[in-house]
């Protein structure tokens, strides 16, 4: 059975503007240089060092840092060092901001293989390692802590390393929906089929609070047994931040509903195997007038609570999002014409029931709805059936407004 050594410290790299910008010590000691000068005189691309192309890799994930949503990923890279050695390393790559512009942040660990069976693991040596680490880490055989070291309490909000080894199963602090998904994934580490991978998991705290961390685990040998070891580094803010860029390029900032690209993106995801779909266009009526009267920020307001009274009609029916102004579409799959048309009856009867407070006035809208149907989804282009939804709505407009046609 293979063992790999521990992960305990970390060289950083950082990329900005499509060029290195910052090199430190530790990962010109993880290479084998003694300072920055013998590591440039030897390779003037540093991140050449990690592996043969990996320079022109992560100068494109930096290049479109402006224009997409990144996320952080790890990966295990085989590489040389100064004096030849082959060494794995595991790279996290994440996105964090370098004199106030984006860039690219490399933390990269040795995680190279070393003898094992006809080597046994020193154990106090291990250990030392371990308590020394400024990485959280945990051995553990089964979900039960056999060794924790002080950074892995701060981490996880723990009382002490005593407490954890005394009472803690691992299992207590992950979700139970992602209980099956441990197991399994231990099973795997246990028997050498899961070597040189990185996740990011989401953890309860002993405080209760979530944080998500970007983990490797590896088998050890351990007085004789398998175990496993857990290296983590918290990522809570990386992944919290990628989470509201994703939220922010597929939601309307005014009503908080899908966007255009999101609905198309929703329609390819949910909607492959779909026959019947409904759609509908709803357009507030008259809504210039309240923009005239009131001002555009409290015809913003308008606009945001009749978008929450569509998507409470809508619940689980289907998908709505802003098509633009005052306009909303609506995707209704796996439903009837007829139910589909009962259900735009309702949402403009919801409108013309609710007055809406307006500088101390009831103020009541009505809504224009065009309800276009197929029943052959799969052989119609989203744009034909939207096309057909819009032509009906303005049918409803021109035929006195507050009404529906499908």
């Amino acid at each position: 059975m293979l063992e790999m050594n521990s992960i305990f410290c970390y060289g950083q790299i950082i990329i900005a503007n499509n060029a290195v910008v910052s090199v430190d010590q530790n990962f010109v000691n993880i290479f084998g240089f003694s300072s920055l000068d013998e590591m440039y005189s030897v390779q003037p691309e540093p991140l050449e060092l990690i592996t043969a192309g990996y320079h022109d890799q992560v100068l494109i994930r930096s290049k479109h840092l402006h224009s997409t949503p990144f996320e952080t990923r790890g990966n295990v890279i085989y590489c040389t060092n100064k004096q030849g050695r082959k060494m794995a390393v595991f790279v996290l790559m994440q996105q964090i901001n370098w004199e106030k512009q984006p860039a690219l942040e490399l933390q990269i660990f040795d995680i190279s293989l070393k003898v094992s069976t006809q080597k046994p693991l020193n154990k106090s040596k291990h250990e030392s390692l371990v308590e020394g680490s400024n990485q959280g880490v945990i051995i553990h055989r089964d979900f039960k802590p056999i060794l924790v070291n002080e950074k892995w309490i701060e981490l996880m909000a723990a009382k002490s390393v005593q407490h954890v080894i005394d009472n803690l199963n691992i299992l207590d602090l992950i979700p139970i929906e992602y209980h099956a998904k441990a197991i399994e994934r231990y099973q795997k580490v246990i028997a050498g089929e899961a070597i040189g991978e990185s996740h990011i998991i989401e953890n309860i705290r002993f405080d209760g609070e979530k944080r998500f961390f970007n983990i490797y685990d590896q088998v050890i040998h351990w007085q004789g047994e398998p175990a496993v070891e857990v290296v983590m580094v918290d990522i809570t803010d990386k992944v919290m931040a990628e989470k509201q860029l994703a939220y922010k390029a597929s939601h309307d900032s005014l009503t908080g509903l899908y966007n255009r690209d999101a609905i198309y993106k929703w329609i390819t995801e949910h909607c492959a195997e779909v026959n019947a779909m409904s759609c509908m266009l709803i357009d507030l009526d008259n809504f210039k007038k309240v923009n005239d009267t009131h001002g555009h920020s409290e015809g913003d307001g308008f606009l945001k609570l009749f978008a929450d009274l569509f998507k409470e009609q809508i619940a689980d029916h289907g998908v709505i999002g802003r098509w633009g102004g005052e306009e909303f579409i609506v995707f209704i799959p796996n439903k009837d014409k007829k139910t589909a048309l009962a259900l735009a009856e309702k949402i403009r009867a919801a409108c013309a029931q609710t007055p809406l407070l307006m500088e101390g006035k009831e103020i009541t809208t009505t809504v224009s709805i065009g309800l276009s149907y197929t029943d052959s989804f799969a052989q119609v282009e989203p744009k034909d059936i939207i096309r057909q939804a819009d032509e009906k709505m303005y049918v409803s407009k021109k035929s006195g407004k507050n009404r529906v046609t499908g």
